[in-house]
């Protein structure tokens, strides 16, 4: 493929949609969501598969490198690049490629977020190779992955005219779309955008100074004074917290999507987690030790102990530790509003 491939796993995410089973002192990275290892264990899997683990990082803050460090053992030469502070996904996206480039001038980035399911290597690592292909020919690539319905949660992605040797320039970017909206995209052809990506690191670097204003300063300084110097470790806790999609990605002209063929989540919520498991006969999603008698469409996570459900339909039922979550399962996207009225009653130590 020419130039050596980097992979770098932002593991910045807190999961707030998956309390009680995310809190501060497990974050959703961490979590095991019936797979029977973490997310981030099954992400450092998928990354070894394209790239060595001595050209690895997980990129978090300081106050995960613990947690993650006593993860990441098993994967023998992975290592951690710590941000001075969090900022989103585009300064993330930022500090890791500059931090390659600095090692490595020729290398191209794939970047993967920590907590996300896929499902299919061989697909996987098919991608990858198409998107270095592109990521070499200059483009800012992404991965789309085919729509099963109108998700209103995801980004779209549509597509242009078609490059070689397998891809396409992506038109536009359209952010959480309502589901009506959802529905007309998915009728054009559009792609969900899954926040993974592979570029040249030079390319994005040059892209980032010209699209963000305040990436440029950073990376001035960077270029001046290292990326570990004090001013440099100031005026990244100073970047704008932005997304890199929005930050870089949708004004660049230089920007292509491959379609992906493997199963994708963000595994954003419950209902993303209930939407990618298996069912039983009666549609329920089992995780720990449950029964359900005369019951359907229900989720149930269970970390310790025994949850029966006898006669219910629709609800999911979270037990973690000292919590009990149960809710309709259609509520399970409100799990913020719920989080923010248990610190306002004082109960923030359950978070």
């Amino acid at each position: 493929m020419g130039s050596s491939l980097w992979v770098m796993v932002l593991a910045g995410g807190k999961g707030e949609r998956f309390w009680p089973l995310s809190t501060t002192g497990r974050p959703k990275p961490l979590l095991d969501l019936g797979m029977g290892r973490s997310l981030l264990d099954d992400t450092l899997r998928r990354a070894g598969k394209v790239a060595a683990p001595s050209r690895t990082r997980v990129v978090a803050a300081e106050q995960l490198a613990p947690s993650l460090r006593k993860e990441i053992r098993k994967h023998r030469g992975v290592g951690i690049l710590l941000e001075p502070a969090a900022r989103n996904t585009g300064p993330a996206a930022l500090l890791a490629t500059r931090w390659v480039w600095e090692r490595d001038p020729e290398a191209t980035v794939l970047l993967l977020p920590s907590d996300h399911g896929v499902r299919g290597l061989l697909p996987f690592r098919g991608a990858v190779q198409k998107a270095r292909r592109l990521a070499g020919k200059g483009f800012l690539v992404t991965f789309g992955v085919k729509p099963t319905g109108p998700a209103p949660e995801y980004g779209y992605i549509l597509r242009g005219d078609p490059l070689e040797p397998a891809g396409h320039h992506v038109s536009r970017f359209v952010e959480k779309p309502s589901r009506a909206s959802a529905l007309g995209l998915i009728r054009r052809g559009a792609l969900w955008n899954s926040g993974m990506f592979v570029w040249k690191a030079a390319t994005f670097l040059e892209e980032a100074m010209r699209c963000e204003p305040s990436f440029g300063r950073w990376l001035r300084i960077a270029n001046s004074d290292g990326i570990a110097s004090g001013r440099a470790v100031r005026a990244f806790t100073r970047l704008q917290p932005l997304p890199v999609d929005r930050a870089v990605l949708e004004r660049s002209g230089q920007v292509a999507v491959v379609e992906a063929r493997f199963r994708w989540s963000d595994l954003g919520s419950w209902s993303a987690l209930y939407e990618l498991s298996r069912r039983d006969a009666h549609r329920n999603v089992g995780i720990g030790n449950f029964v359900a008698l005369s019951s359907s469409d229900n989720l149930i996570y269970s970390d310790q102990g025994l949850c029966v459900l006898h006669g219910v339909k629709g609800l999911l039922v979270a037990r973690s530790g000292n919590v009990v979550l149960v809710c309709p399962r259609h509520k399970a996207s409100e799990m913020k509003q719920i989080v923010r009225e248990i610190r306002i009653r004082g109960l923030g130590g359950y978070l």
